[in-house]
């Protein structure tokens, strides 16, 4: 987990290591200023991206072959029939 926040990236479940890490070792940050201003912001914007960039690209990249399977799928079943 260190790792992935040395890198810069933001992710709900490193800050959820890291930021109570710093709070231990006597950063001047309260429980609730880590919420209102880091965890829950994260959360949403790791939820919007989640949902944008991969469930978006996951149905535009496979819906257009589930609809040409399902209409190829009559025309082999008929040819198989005759």
């Amino acid at each position: 987990m260190f790792l992935f926040f040395a890198q810069g990236f933001e992710h709900a479940v490193v800050n959820m290591f890291v930021i109570p890490a710093g709070m231990m070792l006597g950063a001047p940050v309260s429980f609730e200023q880590w919420w209102a201003w880091n965890q829950i912001p994260v959360t949403l914007g790791n939820f919007v991206g989640g949902v944008l960039f991969i469930s978006l690209a996951w149905y535009l990249t496979y819906r257009p072959q589930a609809a040409r399977r399902t209409e190829a799928a009559p025309t082999s079943a008929a040819m198989v029939t005759r």
